[in-house]
Parts: C-alpha cells; sequence; structure tokens
C-alpha cells in the first residue's frame, strides 16, 4: 500500500516551495508501490531483476489473416509480429523472453500447411534474429506430431528431408527455437524425444522452462504418426526435474503446458480469485511448489489467473486464445539474491489489425507471407463454385450444422457408402457465401486424412452414435449423412438413441451397413472406439478431395440448409 505524503510544516522562503516540489517529483514514486510488477533498473546492485515473457499458443500456422475477436479483425503473422517486437523493444527491463506452448503448427491455412508450415517456423525464427534478440523457447503440442515423429524432428532439426515441396528457404533451417518437453518419451527407453528443460540466463538471472504436452496425444491423434513414442502425466513429468534443476541452484520456473482450460476473459492485469475450469486446474494443483508460472494451451480459451500448487503457492496461469489472436504478455520479478521470481502479473493482449501496432505490420513477417502466398497461389486461388450463402459450423440445438452435413454427404458420396460419420472437430473453417476457392475448402479441412470405407453392423453404428454420451465425453459431436436419429438427453447415457433411420428404413441391428469415415475416426480419435471395429476396410480419396469433387458437384450457386437429421425428443 502506498506511504502517504509527509505534511506540510511551516518552512519560510524558498525552502518551503523546494519541499513541495520535491514532494511532486517523489509522490508518484511513492504511489507506484501499488503496481503489482514495477519497472526496475537491472544494473543496479541489487534491485530487482524484471523480465517479460510472450507468449504465443495454438498458433496453428496462422501468418495470414482472417481472423476475428470481438468482431474486429485480429491475428496474422505480420499483425503479431508488430505486436510482439514493439512489446520488446518497449519498457524498463533486463530481457525478454518469447514462448510458445504447442501446436505452433498444424491444421494451418494453406500458405503454411501447403509447405509442411515451414513458414512459420521462419517466422518465429525472425525473433531470434531480430535486433530485440531475444530468447525463445518452445514445447510440444499435438499437432505437432500430426505429420508424423520424423517430420516433427525435421521441422525442429532443419533439412529437406525426403519432402517434395517448394522451400521458402532452401535447404530449410529447422526452428531457431530451443523446444523442450518432459512428458514425451521414447517408448523403447522412457527418454524424452527433446531436452525435458533448458536453464536460459536473460538479463543476468537463470529461468528454468520446463515443457509438457496433454496425456492425452495418444487419444487425439492418429496411431501411426506417435509410432514409437509415449505421453506421460504431465505433472508427474514436471516435478521429476525440478530437484534437478534446484540442484543447479535455479528457483525461476516457468511452465510451458500444452494442456489448458477456460475462464471468463477480462481486460488488464490479472485478477485474484476467477474460475478456472478443465484440466489445466488438476495438473497446476499437483506441481512442485517452486514452480511460479504456468503458460498454457490447448484449449483455445482465455486464462488469467493464480491457481495454487502442492505447496499452495499461487502459480500465474496464462492461455491467449489461438490462431494468432493475441498473446499473454507477462512480468516477472526476480530477487537477484535468491533467484526467486517475488512478483508475477500478465495481461492478454489482443492483436488488432485494425489499429495500431496492428497497422504497421511487420516487415520481415510480411515478406515471408507474400513469399509463401506466391508460391501456392497457382492452387489456392482456383475457384471451384459459389456459395449462396454462409455455411457454418454453428450447430442448432440438436448438434446439427450446415458446415457438417456438408462435408459428411461429400465422404459418403466419394465411397458410395450408406452412411458417413464426420466428428465436428475436423471442421477448422467456414465458407463465407461468394466465390469458394480451393484455399477456403482446405481451410476446412487441413488435416488430408485418407477417408476409409468400413463395415459396421446397424448395432455398431447406434453403438457409435451413444458415445457421444460417454464419460469423459468426446470433445466434438458427430455430423452423419444418409443417417438421421432422435435422442432424449432425459435418458441415461448409453440409451439416449430412441429413434434411428438409414434413408428411409429405420435401423435394423443386424443389417450390415457401409460406412465412410477419415482415417482418424477410424483409429479410434476423439474417444469414438466403435469405428476401430470396423471390417472390409477399404481405402479412399483424401477429405479434402471427397469435398472438392462433391460441392463442384452442386448447382451453382450451392445452397445448403440443416434437413434435422438430427433432432431432440421435446
Amino acid at each position: 500500500m502506498a506511504s502517504a505524503p509527509p505534511q506540510a510544516v511551516p518552512i519560510p522562503g524558498i525552502l518551503a516551495g523546494f519541499c513541495i516540489l520535491l514532494s511532486l517529483i517523489l509522490l508518484p514514486v511513492i504511489l507506484s508501490a501499488t503496481v503489482p510488477v514495477r519497472d526496475v533498473t537491472p544494473d543496479a546492485a541489487g534491485s530487482p531483476i524484471q523480465i517479460r515473457i510472450l507468449a504465443v499458443n495454438d498458433f496453428h500456422g496462422q501468418i495470414p489473416p482472417g481472423k476475428t475477436l470481438d468482431k474486429e479483425p485480429v491475428g496474422s503473422a505480420p499483425v503479431l509480429g508488430s505486436y510482439l517486437k514493439s512489446s520488446m523493444a518497449t519498457g524498463d527491463r533486463a530481457g525478454t523472453v518469447l514462448a510458445l506452448p504447442g501446436d505452433v503448427v498444424g491444421v494451418s491455412p494453406p500458405e503454411s500447411g501447403l509447405l509442411l508450415d515451414e513458414p512459420t517456423i521462419l517466422f518465429f525464427n525472425t525473433f531470434a534474429e531480430s535486433r530485440q534478440e531475444c530468447t525463445v523457447v518452445a514445447t510440444l503440442g499435438n499437432h505437432e506430431f500430426d505429420e508424423g515423429v520424423p517430420e516433427l524432428l525435421r521441422k525442429l532439426d532443419g533439412g529437406d528431408g525426403t519432402t517434395t515441396i517448394p522451400h521458402l528457404v532452401d535447404p530449410f533451417p529447422g526452428s531457431r527455437a530451443t523446444y523442450v518437453c518432459s512428458n514425451v518419451v521414447w517408448t523403447a527407453n522412457g527418454t524424452p524425444i527433446v531436452e525435458p528443460y533448458t536453464i536460459a540466463e536473460v538479463g543476468g538471472v537463470e529461468i528454468a522452462f520446463i515443457g509438457a504436452d496433454t496425456m492425452l496425444t495418444s487419444e487425439i491423434v492418429m496411431p501411426a504418426m506417435i509410432e514409437g513414442v509415449s505421453f506421460l502425466n504431465e505433472s508427474d513429468s514436471i516435478n521429476r526435474y525440478v530437484p534437478e534443476i534446484q540442484e543447479r541452484g535455479v528457483h525461476a520456473i516457468v511452465v510451458l503446458l500444452h494442456e489448458g482450460g477456460e475462464q471468463e476473459a477480462y481486460e488488464g492485469a490479472t485478477r485474484e480469485g476467477g474460475n478456472v475450469t478443465g484440466r489445466v486446474t488438476g495438473i497446476v494443483a499437483n506441481l512442485d511448489p517452486d514452480v511460479d508460472v504456468v503458460l498454457s494451451g490447448h484449449t483455445h480459451a482465455f486464462t488469467n489467473a493464480y491457481l495454487k500448487n502442492a505447496g499452495g503457492e499461487p502459480v500465474l496461469v496464462t492461455q491467449a486464445y489461438s490462431y494468432s489472436v493475441a498473446f499473454a504478455e507477462v512480468e516477472i520479478v526476480i530477487d537477484p539474491e535468491t533467484g526467486d521470481i517475488i512478483e508475477k502479473t500478465a495481461r492478454i493482449v489482443p492483436a488488432y489489425a485494425d489499429r495500431p501496432l496492428g497497422t504497421t505490420p511487420d516487415p520481415a513477417a510480411a515478406l515471408i507471407l507474400a513469399d509463401a502466398e506466391r508460391t501456392v497461389a497457382p492452387m489456392t486461388e482456383r475457384i471451384v463454385t459459389t456459395a449462396a450463402a454462409d455455411i457454418t459450423r454453428a450447430q442448432n440445438p440438436a448438434g446439427e450444422s450446415t458446415l457438417g452435413d456438408l462435408v459428411a454427404d461429400g465422404q459418403r458420396a466419394a465411397l458410395a457408402a450408406d452412411v458417413a460419420f464426420v466428428t465436428a472437430g475436423s471442421l477448422r473453417a467456414d465458407i463465407a457465401a461468394g466465390n469458394v476457392t480451393w484455399g477456403d475448402l482446405y481451410a476446412v479441412q487441413p488435416f488430408d486424412d485418407t477417408v476409409f470405407s468400413i463395415t459396421l453392423t446397424g448395432g455398431q453404428i447406434r453403438e457409435a452414435l451413444e458415445e457421444q454420451w460417454q464419460t469423459p465425453p468426446p470433445p466434438y459431436n458427430l455430423a452423419v449423412s444418409g443417417l438421421s436419429y432422435t435422442f432424449d438427453p432425459e435418458q441415461p447415457a448409453g440409451s439416449r438413441i430412441v429413434e434411428a433411420a438409414v434413408g428411409d428404413s429405420p435401423l435394423e441391428d443386424e443389417r450390415l451397413y457401409r460406412t465412410a469415415v477419415d482415417e482418424y475416426l477410424a483409429s479410434g480419435g476423439d474417444g469414438y472406439s466403435v469405428f476401430t471395429e470396423g471390417t472390409n476396410r477399404t481405402c479412399g480419396p483424401a477429405d479434402i478431395d471427397c469435398l472438392i469433387s462433391y460441392i463442384e458437384s452442386l448447382p451453382e450457386p450451392v445452397t445448403v440448409g440443416i434437413d434435422n437429421r438430427i433432432t431432440v425428443r421435446a
């Protein structure tokens, strides 16, 4: 709490004026004691050291524009880069760290995804190479494994490998970030596939950064892509390395965690209280008492709160949405004598594109984006069709969307199947009214999954539908084609499907049905294990090819409406 200014005493003449002037000068300094994090002079002997950490989670290769927050344009590499580099260059602090808590790449727009996300890696390399050169640390997210472990390691280490894509920089240099992850290990020997932590000297003090990916990655990534690696408990793996870090005399510990939660968003510095939900709460509650800050991700939500660790100590936990929309600006103050973090606070900063600093895009990022756009333009700019109205992921109360219906119809048509299933999580962008390009459709389904035909019984189809309410529930529900059903939410889980039909005929439990599913669902993705039981598996085209072929076959302009394939019993 700020001290009161000294009371005036009768002093004659000039001396009285001098005292009043001195009080006015000192008053702002005295009052500044109420601010959670102070500006400090790093080189003053024994002074606390202020460090800024900028955290960008779940970037997902979003180098082009196209995102909004509260109906305002936000994001892209040039816009986000402008904000980040401005933050690095301003303020009185000893040093800055750029932290990337996973899913830097994966399910990316075509400007990055078609080039195996090399443009995204090059974008983040510019921070290590800029005039405000900073430490860059990152951890692995589930989407880092989308193309398999060998491709992940190529992205980190560099080289062109066996890729046939054009490279913006040839040979590809790899990432300048230091990747750390404590809980992703080689199954054969239990050792981490990258270093579990790093200790960085920033502003004359040492800070440890420990990484961890969600242990649920094995449930949400195709098995073939994570062959040979295992995902261990997050908090146990982080805690394992804390004593080793402490033995090196380091007590400022920051975790990059690709797992998260959510809370109600607000502006400004971290507030006490606030209801944070999600897996991140349990992970933090089990962390070592010496852990100070957790930079989280994965749930694409807002988090800025203090949660208690295993020692009852407050841990600053942040998450800044996703897809370049915002970043967390974290301020920590370190006692140079003990090495402890003695103050910590943050704010979530939206990267608005229509106001400063977004109106002065970062030149280095703009060059990378322009080069990537030019490289992929011959494919992405081809107009495939026109849409009469927006075709979106927005679901009605029963869980049906126009985009889900369209994509499921396309996969059923491509495989000449009786029914088709699509997890809503595989739909990554809406289709706007007007001209629809190849790039627009790629943005809807950037996974490049193969679609399969499998044989299921009617009973298995019914069971797959019931799995939407299993415990724990899947992260996304199912879009369907060729199939209609009614469910009763008042019935117990496992008995909610009250009516189901294929075409105009009731679903028959013993009958065999040709079923179209993508490779992710066929492997039991999102917890839909019944699809792994399918027989007579036949390989079909890629999901994007199914969508393009189908939408091209429809009369223009394409019109898609909700046709009540899914209904709720009143």
